[in-house]
């Protein structure tokens, strides 16, 4: 578990597309085991911090979103910022943490397949408010004031008389790397006697939002059928630090959550230990990860341990910032997460 999946993208990494919509798997497909990994993330060599696609590394970046002076993080060219404009959403979302209706329909779906839904994004959440320190990375667009476009992809044989367990997946950085975020997702583990559906939004703000995270899933278990007692949150990075806001404020929500590298920034996610300390949580990060404090993250895991929390917390040792291939490919940590009902 001490490989680190993406360490090696260092200053000269290609700069992975973001395609607006998900590659598709071929019909029928199980995940793909044999995706070829660079060489340091095989024997744990990796010595680069993650620098996420498009360079987004938090402390290369001034408020203009150019590489600050002589760092030599990334080649950025000098532009004039864009116009600002209304966001492209104009359904006013619902107040508080209430669910806000998908005011499109899906368009048909394939098992073994992702299917991108974008109907959210006609719901506006402008009136969430953001602090000053959101406007160091938020998109120079207003796009972030709108929902979260997803993705969804169902097991193959999905029978809709049999209610499936959610695992709902938080990527890191800012914004999304489709290409790598469906490489990793599709090599979870997934037991034939306990196949479950997957849920892949995708943000433009720094933080996740739990009001727009609840309208996904919601918008979900409309459309398919959903075990309710087993609905299962994990995320990497700004997406490990996203699992804690999320259940932090959807306390009764999820079954169990597996936070992954929680990145530290801008502000702690200590103080939300009280409002998750109930729920089964795996976690894991390295001791040497130059992204992300793993201090934080071993100080939260032994304020959980002493709220009594069921806890299991994963160092490793000299690992970077990565290793979520091992670990999302790994049966025990993810059949452990399975294990779980809701309160029970």
């Amino acid at each position: 578990m001490s490989a680190t999946l993406a360490g090696c993208a260092g200053n000269d990494a290609t700069e992975i597309p973001e395609d607006a919509t998900p590659e598709n798997n071929s019909e029928g497909d199980e995940p793909n085991d044999e995706i070829p990994l660079p060489d340091c993330e095989l024997n744990n060599s990796c010595s680069e911090p993650v620098i996420f696609p498009g360079c987004l590394d938090q402390e290369a970046l001034n408020f203009d979103g150019n590489a600050t002076e002589d760092d030599g993080s990334c080649e950025y060219e000098q532009q004039e910022p864009e116009p600002t404009y209304i966001p492209p959403c104009n359904t006013t979302a619902s107040d508080g943490l209430n669910s806000t209706s998908n005011p499109t329909e899906w368009t048909e779906m394939q098992n073994g397949q992702w299917l991108a839904v974008d109907g959210l994004t006609d719901v506006s959440y402008a009136s969430i408010d953001y602090d000053e320190e959101s406007e160091i990375v938020v998109d120079h667009r207003l796009d972030w004031m709108c929902g979260y476009t997803y993705s969804v992809k169902i097991p193959p044989a999905y029978n809709s008389s049999y209610s499936y367990p959610i695992f709902l997946y938080l990527h890191g950085g800012v914004s999304d790397s489709v290409f790598f975020n469906n490489m990793l997702t599709n090599n979870f583990h997934m037991p034939e006697d306990d196949r479950y559906i997957i849920v892949r939004p995708s943000k433009l703000e720094p933080d996740w939002d739990p009001k727009k995270v609840l309208d996904v899933l919601e918008d979900v278990k409309s459309n398919l059928n959903v075990d309710d007692d087993r609905v299962y949150l994990t995320g990497l990075s700004m997406g490990g630090r996203g699992t804690f806001i999320v259940a932090a404020a959807l306390p009764d929500y999820f079954a169990a959550l597996m936070p992954l590298s929680p990145h530290h920034g801008p502000y702690s996610y200590l103080p939300l230990a009280e409002e998750v300390a109930h729920l089964p949580i795996w976690m894991s990060h390295g001791s040497a990860d130059n992204t992300s404090s793993y201090e934080m993250a071993a100080q939260m895991a032994e304020n959980l341990t002493e709220l009594g929390a069921n806890i299991i917390f994963e160092t490793v040792i000299d690992g970077g910032h990565g290793g979520w291939f091992v670990i999302y490919i790994d049966s025990v940590a993810m059949e452990w997460m399975l294990s779980h009902v809701r309160d029970q």
